[in-house]
């Protein structure tokens, strides 16, 4: 979807109304990705999730993250939410395993563009779409209040527009 449509929005409401409770999922883990894309970055990000000690990877290279990685994902069933994505991410050099059929895993990915979408192979494709001005309308009003929408003349008239 399009800039500011709500992507980030969504996808931090399904992280904290589903995956803040209980759920079958071992660990879930939010990396906003960004560009560039910084591998060691995102593997910083997991490997703290996934409560490994500092000192035991502060000063392993990329390729022995990758293992280490690979092996703690591996024994579990974990949700990877990757946000704001802008072109393809390579998972396997990261670390993260193949999700085969036999696992619950799963990568969640937003992006602007379908061509990430491609190149990411995604499985289930979800568009975010602009509300419509009265959904738009209808939204502000839930937000505001009548009594602030309603304390000036200028504010309903400002809304529309």
């Amino acid at each position: 979807g399009m800039p500011g449509m709500g992507k980030t929005t969504l996808l931090r409401k399904i992280n904290n109304d589903y995956f803040g409770k209980r759920n079958d999922f071992d660990v879930v883990i939010w990396i906003v990705v960004s560009k560039p894309i910084n591998i060691g970055n995102i593997q910083d990000v997991i490997l703290k999730k996934l409560s490994t000690p500092y000192h035991k990877w502060k000063s392993s290279s990329k390729e022995e993250k990758t293992a280490e990685i690979f092996k703690l994902l591996k024994a579990k069933n974990f949700v990877i939410l990757l946000d704001d994505m802008w072109e393809r991410l390579d998972l396997f050099e990261v670390g993260i395993p193949h999700l085969g059929d036999q696992t619950k895993s799963r990568v969640v990915i937003t992006t602007r563009s379908e061509r990430v979408c491609d190149e990411m192979e995604v499985h289930k494709r979800m568009r975010v779409k602009c509300l419509t001005p009265d959904e738009a309308f209808s939204l502000f009003r839930d937000k505001v209040g009548e009594n602030i929408l309603n304390s000036h003349p200028e504010i309903k008239r400002l809304a529309k527009i």
